[in-house]
């Protein structure tokens, strides 16, 4: 279940990206700069916990 949810997490971040990436080449980097810090976070938050 876990490996589920961490592919979907990876295709949603993906797909926002992208998304991000399309609208910053129409002058607006607002979800772009948002997935990376939404990924960022969750990366602080998750990857880097003690095992």
């Amino acid at each position: 279940m876990k490996f589920t949810l961490a592919i979907l997490t990876f295709l949603l971040f993906a797909f926002f990206s992208s998304w991000g990436v399309v609208l910053l080449m129409h002058g607006s980097p607002w979800l772009l700069l948002a997935a990376v810090g939404i990924f960022l976070g969750t990366f602080i938050k998750f990857g880097c916990l003690s095992h």
